[in-house]
């Protein structure tokens, strides 16, 4: 779309600016819309906004301009909706114009913004000592999507890990091994087992503290004796510590391989406590914060927000108090223009008085953090819990899944195309589906609506899935496997020479990939990959119809080549969307 939407921004400002109509290109180009229906145009511009300084009705000045403006390629014509200027192309050299930048590489260019910035994306955020189940994976599709994005549209990003590993719930987790769970750990899978004694000591705790208050005061006393031990050293308890630490980080990153998710930096809590102290009392004494019934806060009342805690009565410290000494590290010690942090939606309020504290401490980098908030995945039967242990450990849905989508591939038509595949084949086959699956599920409803997890639903090749994404795409590689070698200059020169080239089908198509920089940015400025995860499915089902009306490969010359044009674009287009949220596009399935 870009060289036809530069052509509708330089006519449009000449015209404008033979009228002082007061309003400049770069004004213009944010106005343009891209009508849905093909026989309203390829772009339109709405003349709302020149009614004041050009003093008649915008149908008017739509209609003066429609026949002030001339039309060079690739602009065909324009034509006056009433208040709109519909604007229509020349198909051909549009598909042309697509296929020489994809070659060239101007197309990626074009998706990259013209103010990169350097961006600390964090995600994840596992806690140790609990189990790492499905609910986890949105956080991770979310931030994984928004990172490749951000990289995509020409920003430096550091995609930053933050882990919990301290405080009271790992204490309830070495609790439980010592009262509850006395067998030796498993040789696999021991993160899972240590959330499994984190929820049997949590359940153990609430009975104490409903029927035995005096044995829950007990508990109580023990774990926070449990941390104190912890952080002196103690050598049984620190040891224990160290060692089912370090067996959920090591659990935590053959994860993070297998789902294919790349880190730059890892913050632990750990680390955090004393730095996060030190600020508690510097800006105590400055004033910012005070003391309240025995804790110290920082009055937040004047923005609405009540008391931010920042230090416990007991003397400890809070998640709060952590993330006022990250955030500077993040911008003092790595030099990001801009933080963005990818944590579920009940923590909204965690940040809004994080920002607003930074604030009141006169760190005026507070405005360049924002919080990318996200509901919950749900089960058919209600919210997961790692307290409750009603959750879909993530061994047990990378098992179930994968099995999913092995036995509908074996299931589904073309097992004679694949008599040649090898054992490797088949089986990075099956992965890349399974990822298709579980990244799309994530990520195909906005980042405030709920996901329930649906592992049927998900896996279905004929419906709203990644592995549909994934067969689309397989089904146009197949197209080129048919049609033998293909030269892209060759098929740029045939969609310009072609005259039948821009039905529906086709048009429709071709705006679509046309639309990918534009996406890209939209991401980036609204933090929702479900923005690209919707597109690459819109393109698919697009494509479909364009397969389905006008055959290809049948087709008469300079037509063929021309369609054959607009396949491999839509390949090399839609590969990219697909990519950009963590899903990589497969030969054959």
């Amino acid at each position: 779309m870009q060289h036809l939407h530069d052509a509708v921004v330089r006519a449009l400002a000449a015209a404008l600016a033979e009228r002082d109509a007061g309003m400049d290109a770069a004004t213009i180009e944010e106005l343009l819309e891209f009508p849905s229906k093909p026989e309203l145009g390829d772009v339109a511009f709405p003349c709302f906004q020149l009614a004041k300084t050009m003093r008649q009705a915008p149908p008017k000045i739509a209609a003066e301009l429609a026949g002030a403006i001339e039309c060079e390629a690739p602009l065909a014509r324009v034509e006056a909706a009433g208040p709109y200027l519909n604007f229509y192309g020349r198909p051909g050299a549009m598909l042309a114009a697509l296929l020489d930048d994809l070659e060239s590489g101007a197309f990626d260019a074009s998706a990259r913004t013209d103010k990169p910035q350097k961006v600390m994306i964090e995600f994840s955020q596992p806690n140790t000592h609990k189990v790492f189940h499905v609910g986890h994976l949105r956080n991770v599709a979310v931030g994984d999507a928004l990172t490749r994005i951000h990289r995509a549209r020409g920003h430096e990003v550091v995609a930053a890990n933050y882990y919990g590993d301290f405080g009271i719930d790992v204490a309830k987790c070495l609790w439980g091994l010592e009262e509850i769970e006395h067998r030796d750990p498993p040789d696999s899978d021991r993160c899972t087992w240590l959330g499994k004694v984190y929820a049997a000591a949590n359940d153990a705790l609430k009975e104490a503290k409903e029927n035995a208050p005096e044995e829950h005061t007990r508990i109580m006393a023990r774990l926070r004796e449990i941390l104190a031990l912890i952080t002196a050293g103690d050598p049984q308890l620190a040891g224990l510590y160290q060692r089912t630490r370090q067996w959920c980080l090591d659990e935590f990153a053959a994860i993070y391989e297998w789902l294919d998710v790349h880190f730059d930096h890892d913050f632990f809590e750990s680390d955090l406590e004393e730095a996060g102290q030190k600020i508690v009392d510097e800006y105590l004494e400055k004033g910012v914060f005070v003391p309240s019934q025995g804790a110290i806060i920082c009055d937040l009342e004047e923005e609405g927000l009540g008391a931010a805690l920042v230090r416990k009565t007991d003397g400890t410290s809070l998640y709060l108090t952590w993330d006022l000494h990250l955030a500077r590290v993040k911008f003092d010690d790595f030099g990001i223009e801009r933080s963005l942090y990818v944590v579920g939606s009940e923590q909204s309020h965690h940040f809004r008085q994080l920002f607003a504290t930074l604030k009141r401490m006169g760190y005026e980098r507070a405005a360049d953090c924002r919080h990318v908030p996200y509901e919950l995945v749900m089960l058919p039967e209600g919210k997961m819990s790692s307290r409750a242990g009603n959750v879909i450990y993530f061994e047990d849905l990378k098992r179930g899944i994968t099995d999913a989508v092995d036995e509908q591939m074996r299931a589904s038509d073309g097992g004679a195309d694949r008599s040649g595949w090898t054992r490797e084949q088949w089986n990075e086959t099956v992965h890349k589906v399974t990822l298709a699956c579980l990244r799309y599920g994530m990520l195909q409803v906005t980042n405030t609506t709920r996901v329930v997890f649906d592992m049927k639903a998900w896996t279905n090749v004929l419906g709203d899935s990644g592995a549909y994404l994934l067969y689309s795409l397989a089904r146009i590689s197949g197209i080129f496997r048919k049609a033998g070698d293909v030269d892209t200059p060759s098929l740029a020169g045939a969609a310009a020479e072609s005259s039948d080239f821009g039905a529906e089908a086709e048009r429709m198509l071709l705006n679509h990939l046309l639309l990918y920089p534009r996406t890209l940015a939209a991401v980036v400025r609204t933090c929702e990959p479900s923005l690209m995860a919707t597109y690459v499915y819109d393109g698919a089902k697009l494509f479909s119809r364009f397969y389905h009306d006008c055959p290809v490969l049948q087709a008469e010359e300079p037509l063929r080549e021309a369609r054959l044009g607009l396949v491999l674009a839509a390949r090399e287009v839609l590969g990219r969307g697909l990519r950009a949220i963590g899903i990589e596009p497969v030969e054959e399935m």
